[in-house]
């Protein structure tokens, strides 16, 4: 049965004049399965078979075929226990990781972040208008006049004059938390060591990674996607979203 994300008009009238028909095609799903089991000409042959037009644009073939995984068995191994010292007892269990997940907004969030009274949206363009800041100039001053929390969220972050701003806001004793695109996320890393920056001596700020949705072949392989925003939050009063390259 298709779930509420693959069927727009679940629950809708099929005989409204304005019905929508369902998001999910079975004809897709097994198109990206003959891509995943048999590459391009697999791929192109079940289009062909199946009077489908070519849904994927190339960076979207290019990047299922080049992130494919493969059906493993996941077998934790024994961990070891390490010899106990004196004080201790002999079935002390030391894992080698720790059972627990990295803390979420450990640096702590506004208490009070209800908005207040009307909201304001204001549309910048890039190339920016004469009479209007450019996107980027918006972004660093926001950070500069953060006073509470910072939150940014990008699918690839290389942009030093921001990743210094952000350092800047990190010292004034701003929380700043970093969500990349994991797989992304080591040009963000190479960034940071070019600029010579130890990012586990930065205290207050915290940088994580996410995936898209995983998606699993019949066979058992699978593909991840990609976390494709951009967005700024600030202070949870002021929020920027978009595109300056």
């Amino acid at each position: 049965m298709a779930r509420r994300s693959q069927c727009s008009s679940q629950g809708d009238d099929p005989l409204d004049p304005h019905y929508q028909l369902p998001h999910y095609r079975e004809e897709y799903r097994l198109a990206v399965d003959a891509l995943v089991e048999e590459d391009l000409q697999g791929y192109y042959e079940f289009l062909q078979g199946a009077n489908v037009v070519d849904f994927l644009c190339q960076p979207e073939v290019e990047h299922i075929r080049h992130t494919v995984q493969f059906p493993c068995q996941n077998i934790q191994p024994e961990l070891p226990y390490l010899e106990a010292e004196d004080n201790e007892s002999s079935d002390t269990y030391w894992p080698l990781h720790s059972d627990l997940e990295a803390p979420s907004l450990d640096l702590g969030w506004p208490a009070n972040h209800s908005f207040l009274g009307p909201t304001e949206v204001t549309m910048l363009v890039n190339p920016s208008d004469p009479n209007m800041p450019s996107i980027k100039e918006q972004a660093r001053r926001l950070i500069s006049n953060a006073q509470q929390v910072i939150g940014v969220v990008m699918d690839m972050f290389t942009d030093v004059d921001i990743f210094a701003d952000l350092l800047d806001a990190a010292t004034r004793n701003v929380a700043v938390y970093i969500l990349l695109d994991e797989l992304n996320a080591h040009y963000f890393t190479a960034m940071a060591a070019n600029c010579k920056v130890n990012l586990e001596m930065v205290h207050l700020m915290r940088v994580r990674t996410v995936s898209g949705t995983t998606y699993f072949c019949r066979t058992g392989k699978s593909f991840r996607g990609q976390m494709m925003d951009r967005f700024l939050l600030v202070d949870c009063t002021a929020v920027l979203s978009g595109n300056y390259r």
